[in-house]
């Protein structure tokens, strides 16, 4: 490990070669910082998305960062308002989900009868019911929920029930 030859501290992360006549001449070993002081490398610049910037910048025009937008303004990310919603029936991006959520979420629930979707599986015709693999990854799921939350007794039975599913598949698929 070579240290800076600049400032004699730090472990050196960059090898400046003087070639002169196709032979090596001299090297210097820079740090990070003593190279960006002497203009050897660019500065790091700070990176913040633009998503991070439109929400830091609104909140310095409302109550604080984390102020909702007006009824009336539009989705810092696509400029959509809720009047277009209403006019077209779509969304212009996905940040228009939580920019108009307080008013999407009783529309979702007066349609769907649930503000969660409940919808069926792509592929399966809702009149079949569902495979015993899914039921047993239920069960499954169930017993670490149960474990994980100390209910042993409850977890107990759900073991037992898993068994007694795991055999009947088992026997389902011998026949």
């Amino acid at each position: 490990m070579q240290h800076c030859t600049a400032c004699q501290k730090n472990i050196a992360s960059i090898v400046i070669m003087d070639l002169s006549g196709g032979s090596l001449s001299g090297q210097q070993h820079l740090c990070a910082q003593c190279a960006e002081t002497m203009g050897v490398v660019a500065p790091k610049q700070l990176k913040v998305s633009t998503e991070i910037l439109e929400d830091i910048l609104s909140g310095m025009k409302g109550k604080g960062a984390l102020a909702r937008p007006r009824r009336d303004a539009g989705c810092p990310g696509c400029g959509t308002t809720i009047a277009d919603f209403k006019a077209k029936g779509r969304l212009g991006c996905p940040r228009c989900y939580d920019t108009f959520a307080p008013d999407l979420v009783p529309l979702l629930q007066r349609v769907h009868e649930s503000a969660a979707h409940r919808g069926r599986l792509p592929g399966r015709n809702p009149a079949t019911p569902a495979a015993p693999s899914d039921a047993l990854a239920e069960l499954r799921r169930r017993l670490e929920d149960a474990v994980r939350g100390e209910r042993y007794e409850e977890a107990a039975r759900l073991r037992d029930d898993l068994r007694r599913a795991e055999l009947d598949a088992e026997q389902g698929a011998r026949k």
